[in-house]
């Protein structure tokens, strides 16, 4: 990837953020709001460079279809601790008191409901 300009870098920047605080790319209206540029003609300059340069890509027709490419820094869980599944997967379910029905969210086989009892 090519280096970018110092409006090039915040303009970047600015987007990372926005994708980061609202799970989803900002439009050119609010990248020209955000960079506070009187006009969307220099967002979109500043998008086409970033593209040229392969920092990001743009996906046509797409209000928000900003993608930004390059290595991403990815937060893998670590599957071993409670925390993730307590926390995390199973955290929708927190509440279930029916356990056969959590055992079989999760995907796991469970005894039969039914149980005998017998006299010894």
């Amino acid at each position: 990837m090519q280096p970018l300009t110092d409006k090039q870098q915040a303009t970047l920047e600015f987007i990372r953020a926005y994708i980061h605080e609202n799970g989803m790319a900002p439009t050119n209206k609010e990248i020209t709001a955000g960079m506070g540029w009187a006009s969307a003609n220099n967002a979109q300059s500043h998008l086409q460079a970033l593209q040229r340069k392969g920092w990001l890509k743009i996906r046509r027709g797409a209000s928000r279809g900003i993608v930004i490419t390059g290595s991403a820094i990815v937060d893998i869980p670590d599957v071993n601790s409670g925390e993730y599944w307590f926390d995390g997967v199973f955290q929708h379910l927190r509440y279930e008191r029916d356990v056969y029905k959590v055992i079989e969210a999760a995907g796991l086989k469970g005894r039969s409901k039914s149980c005998s009892l017998t006299n010894a």
